[in-house]
C-alpha cells in the first residue's frame, strides 16, 4: 500500500513539473516582457507582437500558456505583467543572455550582432556548471583589470 503511494506521488510531481515546463519560446517571451517592462510602462500582447514581428494570435496563444503556468497575469486586452515566478525566470534566462554576450564578445571577439543571436540560444541549452564555469573566468579577468 505504501509504495503505492510512493509511485501515485512521483507521478503526480512529475506531472507538476511537466505542467510547468517552458520551452525556450516561452522563457523568450519571459525574456523579452522583463526586458520591455523595464524600458516601457507597460507590455502589451501588440508591443510584443510589434517588436517580435509575430501575429497577435501567435503571441495571444503564448501569453495564455504563460498565464496557465502562472508565469504571467493579464487581464483580457490589458497590460502584461510577470509574476513572481515569471519574473524570477525572467531574470535568471536575462542574466545567463547577458553573460554569454560578454563572453562571446569580450573573449572569443564575436561580433556583437553574431554573439546576440547566439547567446539567446545557448542560453536555454547550456548546463548551470557551464554557466558557473564562464562566470567565474570573468570574474578573473575582471579582476586582472
Amino acid at each position: 500500500m505504501q509504495e503505492h503511494v510512493i509511485k501515485e506521488t512521483e507521478k503526480s510531481e512529475s506531472a507538476d513539473k511537466m505542467n510547468n515546463y517552458l520551452t525556450h519560446s516561452l522563457e523568450n517571451y519571459l525574456e523579452i516582457i522583463y526586458v520591455m517592462k523595464n524600458s516601457e510602462d507597460s507590455v502589451r500582447v501588440t508591443d510584443l507582437a510589434n517588436r517580435l514581428s509575430f501575429s497577435k494570435a501567435s503571441v495571444n496563444k503564448a501569453i495564455n500558456t504563460l498565464k496557465q503556468k502562472g508565469m504571467v497575469i493579464q487581464e483580457k486586452y490589458g497590460k502584461i505583467i510577470l509574476t513572481e515566478d515569471g519574473l524570477e525566470i525572467a531574470k535568471s534566462i536575462y542574466e545567463k543572455h547577458e553573460l554569454l554576450s560578454r563572453f562571446f564578445t569580450e573573449i572569443l571577439g564575436v561580433n556583437p550582432c553574431i554573439a546576440y543571436v547566439d547567446a539567446c540560444k545557448a542560453e536555454h541549452i547550456l548546463s548551470l556548471e557551464t554557466l558557473n564555469g564562464i562566470k567565474k573566468f570573468l570574474s578573473k579577468i575582471d579582476k586582472q583589470f
